[in-house]
């Protein structure tokens, strides 16, 4: 984007990814996590620790960096009780860890640390951590072969063609909330794969990402957006800026085969300084492709994201295609350092029997002083239904749920290198069968940037 766009989002103190790398320049950076919380009818639960460090490294024409993130997380295998300590590399996050590691409500029986409960219709009661899973590393390479070619290989290349909804920050950052108001899905944020090539389990298996339909989840509705198009990756793209701007970049994926071949594209193009419009296409020539368009519209302390995506492009199946649009305003209030950022998003499936899911949300920012600010995000999302739910005698009317959430939190910048935040994550949850489960965390975040 250029610079009026990437400006005014600095000012709005939003959280932007740089448009090559995921650190923005050279840099150290460490994130130590601690929380706890539980649901709402359980007792308080202690997660444990994560740190999250990441490193990036410029030299001539290349560019290296990577991320690691560890944990020592408390296992809860026995019988509720604290049982041991876990050590290691960890995909969790504060959001993962949001319901805890067992099961406190229904039926949930304890297996490998982690809770499974079949309550009615099948559902999970953790039914939010499958999609706050994240690597637990990158690593990337960057080429820089010129003014206008790149070449990367890595596990994030991170290479966007637009906006799309987001989690905030990264998953494992201090502001990080549920993307699209918390709705339940089979897809996670891990690295895209096209088929498993070794024994790394932090692969998806496919380009087909199939959302949860409803009944097999709490609350249905989130929809994949393919605005990365090159992320665990061979990629290359050119880049020309100036008075006109534009990107267009190709990148085979992690598991590309010669029988069934996926790659990916994308294309930015900024023609005037207050505009850029992007397009992407994940898994072409492969059935379950998705499609993903985008553009940011930006002025002094007014930006617009508006997007849209279709996943499951090509496959001949009558119903399993799935939409999603929405729109995203970020801006100063006039007279004020308050910044605000609303979305809104609707998501719609090509089964006739499923009903639309929408979602709004707001994030806030309101600094006190150069030290100190406070913030809050908040969320409502309905769910989908499914019509013929209402001609079964089998079903109690059943709708399609709904996700409440409340993130208000407090940042402090004790120095020029470290900032503490705290915060509170509150969730209403009812399922699409009424049950309603509710949980709550809290943490503190300390952020060393050497």
């Amino acid at each position: 984007m250029k610079r009026m766009i990437v400006g005014a989002v600095s000012a709005l103190l939003l959280c932007v990814s740089a448009n090559a790398q995921v650190l923005p320049g050279p840099a150290m950076k460490n994130t130590l996590w601690t929380g706890f919380g539980n649901p709402f009818d359980g007792d308080t639960m202690y997660y444990g620790v994560t740190d999250v460090f990441q490193a990036r490294y410029d030299a001539g024409k290349f560019t290296m960096e990577g991320m690691l993130s560890t944990g020592i997380l408390a296992n809860y295998q026995n019988g509720g009780d604290i049982d041991n300590f876990q050590i290691g590399t960890t995909n969790l996050n504060a959001l993962a860890l949001h319901y805890g590691r067992n099961s406190r409500y229904g039926d949930g029986e304890y297996s490998g640390g982690k809770a499974y409960s079949t309550p009615q219709g099948g559902c999970w009661n953790a039914v939010n951590s499958s999609n706050t899973l994240v690597d637990s590393y990158y690593v990337n390479f960057f080429y820089h072969i010129n003014r206008n070619f790149d070449f990367g290989m890595g596990t994030k290349l991170n290479w966007s063609a637009g906006p799309s909804p987001r989690y905030g920050d990264w998953l494992w950052g201090a502001d990080a909330h549920v993307r699209q108001g918390g709705f339940s899905t089979a897809y996670d944020d891990r690295s895209g794969s096209f088929a498993r090539t070794s024994s790394d389990e932090n692969t998806n298996t496919t380009y087909k990402f199939t959302p949860d339909r409803p009944g097999t989840a709490d609350v249905v509705g989130f929809v994949h957006y393919a605005s990365t198009y090159a992320k665990r990756a061979i990629g290359l793209r050119y880049v020309m800026s100036g008075d006109f701007d534009l990107e267009i970049g190709t990148a085979i994926p992690n598991g590309f085969n010669t029988d069934d071949p996926a790659v990916n594209f994308g294309v930015k193009v900024s023609p005037v300084d207050w505009i850029s419009v992007g397009a992407a296409l994940e898994g072409a020539f492969e059935d379950g492709a998705n499609f993903y368009t985008g553009a940011t519209i930006g002025a002094k302390n007014f930006i617009l994201e508006v997007y849209l995506a279709v996943d499951s492009l090509f496959t001949s199946a009558d119903d399993d295609q799935s939409y999603g649009t929405g729109a995203a305003v970020s801006f100063t209030i006039p007279r004020t350092s308050i910044t605000l950022r609303p979305e809104i998003g609707l998501n719609l499936f090509e089964n006739d029997d499923y009903t639309p899911a929408w979602y709004t949300g707001a994030s806030l920012v309101l600094p006190i002083s150069k030290e100190f600010q406070f913030s809050v995000y908040g969320s409502a999302a309905f769910g989908s239904k499914d019509e013929r739910w209402d001609d079964s005698s089998e079903t109690d009317d059943w709708d399609g749920g709904h996700v409440l959430t409340a993130r208000p939190s407090v940042k402090y910048k004790f120095s020029k290198h470290m900032t503490i935040d705290a915060y509170v994550n509150l969730e209403n949850r009812r399922a699409f069968d009424d049950k309603t489960r509710n949980a709550w965390s809290s943490g503190v975040y300390v952020t060393y940037i050497f």
